[in-house]
């Protein structure tokens, strides 16, 4: 079941986790500038923060601004003073106005990246971030404190990219000399990876021992890599989080192109600039021409209106068919993977469903007290319709079998949130991402799967001046182990979730290291093929243990209500 599907993949969107307050944890920390390393375009300037070696805003590309709007990345211009910056560059630009998750500070120039590294010497393990935010929003700022991965001696980039329509609008008058047409957003992150290939060794990290990790939009990501023939050689181990979401749902590269045409209609109506950029005669020059107040104030709008859930499609080029048709035919790049997701994946996007009808109410209303701003009885049995008529799958059998709200505590109003939030969860992220893993281990490529379960999580949105202003409890949400992997203020609050951070964290590293979590600090985690899902939680709510991987479909009712989903 999908409540408003256009929420439902949507992944971290940056700007709204630093309006909650997920500032770095290092922050205020003093900075002093150190030591000078040189890449291959130039010398870059680190800071240190408590033993973090850190260089932020290097140039992977050239701007892709102007002619090289909506080209393939090209190579940055060399430089010779250098680069001395503090914080990230400004993130690549985001979704239209009206969005709460946009970032003010957004830019076309945008294709740099951040390298976090142990103090001292040594050929570290490289790990590149991937950012989440549904491919419209997002940046590297958010994850500038990577030190809790670091710490345990890792190197870890955190990358731009581009988004949105500037990084996946694929208009026919786009096509390149093979004919394809857009994912410019996922060239940009292959870009990254070139680039970290050739210079990461500068910084004390080990070339040949890549692995790239990234959340929802991120994690998608990952898997795109995973399939795409231009990704291969460029990682060595992969870590999917919460990224299974859209593997059926690409679009082809005429559906893409014709969303994209659309979408210049309507943002072209009624404008006066760039009028060979209305009618059927557009020419790439002329997109290439639009003024930044119709790219920004319009296109990008209209991109996200005609699209709807975003996700890489299916161009000719990046990906020469969907990813579950190059998995299933055995043409993806294999190497060790992690894949999980979260126990309560869905109730994050309730969540903020709630926090914006709060927000639009007159006057604003934020007493959780006041629980009339949840999904009514009504309101599950519509959405069970919905998903009934998308998907196949009967709303009796949902409300009735799978999700009655009986099963979901005592409180009937908090009844209906939690049984969609669960039904959504299952076909959303749990059963595609027990399929993505099943498909893994089928090609005998090692794989291990977890699902964070931490029901005492810190909520990322919600709170306002130490208050949670919400009445839908989030449990373990979408994004909601980023804090254990990154110094965030929300991250371990108390011994039990430091412990966890710790044991998450270790096992992220070791798998860096060797590919395969195990080692050292944390408990054994036996890999998917024999059939296991690692619980990663705090000790009160069951700690960090074993469960069958049966099990845990059985949990999500993927052998019954979503049995149809197939990898």
């Amino acid at each position: 079941m999908r409540i408003r599907l256009k929420t439902l993949a949507c992944g971290l969107a940056a700007p709204l986790v630093l309006a909650m307050g997920l500032l770095s944890a290092g922050s205020a920390m003093a900075e002093t500038q150190v030591q000078v390393v040189r890449t291959a375009g130039g010398p870059v300037q680190a800071t240190v923060k408590a033993g973090m070696v850190s260089y932020y805003a290097i140039p992977f590309a050239a701007p892709p601004v102007g002619d090289l709007r909506w080209r393939a990345p090209q190579p940055a211009a060399k430089w010779t003073a250098p680069i001395a910056r503090t914080k990230s560059a400004a993130p690549c630009l985001q979704t239209g106005p009206e969005s709460p998750f946009r970032s003010r500070t957004d830019s076309e120039d945008c294709l740099y990246l951040d390298v976090h590294a142990p103090a001292g010497k040594g050929r570290f393990p490289v790990m590149v971030w991937i950012h989440g935010g549904a491919f419209t929003t997002g940046d590297a700022s958010t994850y500038a404190d990577p030190s809790p991965l670091v710490s345990r001696g890792v190197v870890v980039v955190a990358i731009h990219y581009r988004l949105g329509a500037m990084g996946f609008l694929a208009h026919p008058a786009l096509r390149d000399a093979s004919g394809a047409s857009g994912d410019y957003g996922i060239m940009d992150q292959q870009a990254a990876l070139k680039w970290v290939r050739a210079n990461i060794a500068r910084f004390g990290g080990d070339a040949r021992n890549v692995t790239i990790f990234g959340e929802s939009a991120g994690g998608f990501s990952v898997m795109t890599h995973l399939a795409s023939p231009l990704s291969k050689g460029l990682f060595d181990k992969a870590i999917i989080q919460s990224g299974a979401y859209g593997v059926a749902g690409q679009l082809t590269q005429a559906q893409m192109e014709d969303k994209s045409a659309a979408a210049l209609r309507s943002a072209m109506d009624g404008q006066d600039a760039g009028a060979s950029c209305k009618g059927e005669s557009v020419t790439a020059a002329c997109l290439r021409g639009l003024p930044d107040a119709v790219v920004r104030g319009k296109l990008m709008t209209a991109y996200g209106k005609e699209v709807g859930n975003l996700v890489p499609s299916v161009d000719g080029r990046v990906l020469p068919g969907t990813i579950q048709s190059i998995f299933a035919a055995g043409r993806n790049n294999r190497v060790p993977v992690i894949n999980g997701s979260n126990e309560d994946e869905n109730r994050l996007f309730l969540a903020l469903e709630e926090l914006g009808a709060r927000f639009s109410a007159k006057p604003p209303n934020f007493n959780p007290a006041d629980r009339s701003f949840l999904l009514t009885p009504a309101g599950y049995q519509l959405a069970a319709k919905d998903a009934e008529s998308r998907q196949g799958v009967s709303a009796a059998d949902l409300t009735g079998r799978y999700y009655p709200l009986s099963r979901f505590g005592d409180d009937p109003v908090l009844q209906p949130s939690l049984a969609a939030a669960a039904a959504a969860t299952d076909s959303t992220f749990s059963c595609n991402g027990v399929n993505v893993s099943a498909r893994i281990a089928g090609q005998k490529s090692p794989v291990w799967m977890y699902e964070f379960r931490d029901q005492t999580a810190v909520p990322i949105v919600g709170a306002f001046g130490g208050r949670y202003v919400l009445s839908l409890p989030q449990g373990a949400a979408h994004a909601f182990e980023l804090p254990y992997l990154f110094g965030m203020a929300s991250a371990a609050q108390n011994a039990e979730q430091k412990a966890l951070q710790a044991t998450m964290s270790t096992y992220w590293t070791n798998f860096a290291r060797t590919g395969n979590p195990n080692g050292a600090g944390a408990p054994a985690w036996a890999d998917f093929a024999r059939g296991n899902v690692q619980a990663l939680d705090v000790a009160s709510g069951g700690g960090v243990t074993t469960m069958s991987a049966d099990g845990f479909r059985d949990q999500h009712h993927c052998r019954t209500a979503w049995s149809g989903l197939t990898f």
